[in-house]
């Protein structure tokens, strides 16, 4: 019997951890913004069929030194991503919401994204 409880005990932890099990992809929420510093506002061009720059980027200083830009569009938030305190251009990870539902999934940061099409 002793032999199996390991076994039972990787089985658990991988159904607790979806993004290790492949069942779902995990959500995360935007970070509570009211515990950081605001550092500035900027724009971006998430949007290869509007013209401009159409995304607005909010930077904002964490606590721990962490740096988050969060992205939005037309007042609604679309994305967020985040950087080491030494290096601003250094993205770390990237998460986007997929559904406009405020749950956002990690996507490929080495990828160019663009805003999604339930915000359009």
């Amino acid at each position: 019997m002793r032999k199996f409880l390991p076994m039972v005990t990787v089985i658990l932890a991988l159904a607790a951890c979806p993004t290790l099990s492949g069942a779902q992809q995990q959500g995360y929420r935007l970070p509570d913004l009211k515990s950081m510093k605001h550092l500035t506002t900027s724009s971006s061009d998430h949007a290869s069929d509007i013209p401009g720059k159409e995304t607005t980027m909010d930077f904002y200083s964490a606590p721990s030194g962490e740096i988050f830009t969060v992205y939005s569009y037309r007042g609604k938030t679309v994305a967020f991503s985040t950087h080491s305190n030494s290096d601003i251009q250094n993205t770390l990870r990237v998460f986007m919401d997929l559904t406009g539902q405020g749950i956002f999934q990690e996507i490929n940061r080495s990828v160019p994204w663009q805003l999604p099409a339930w915000v359009r």
